[in-house]
């Protein structure tokens, strides 16, 4: 009978040890973060609001249009404020994957 429960006593301790090892392995996953690496990214100064249809310029001149639902910072975005506008970097085709307050 002891020895049973030394037995048991080992392999629940190697069990912890496994769980343990396991659980400190496992990196947290953070949906929110923006890896550069994955996106293509242009800074716009905004222009003009209509609705909820922004419309900015860059400092070559360049255009740009997006909706309110493509905004994922909680910041209010203003007539002269620089936003980040973030596109797939192998589709810029696809057009904006989202758009930060800068």
């Amino acid at each position: 009978m002891l020895k049973r429960v030394v037995i048991l006593g080992i392999l629940s301790s190697i069990l912890i040890i496994l769980v343990l090892i396991k659980s400190h392995s496992v990196a947290p996953v953070d949906n929110t973060s923006t890896n550069s690496e994955n996106y293509t990214t242009l800074e716009y100064k905004i222009s003009e609001i209509k609705g909820d249809q922004y419309y900015g310029k860059s400092e070559d001149g360049t255009g740009i249009q997006f909706s309110a639902d493509k905004i994922v910072s909680g910041d209010k975005i203003n007539v002269d404020d620089e936003v980040i506008c973030y596109f797939e970097k192998d589709n810029l085709g696809k057009g904006i994957v989202k758009v930060e307050k800068k």
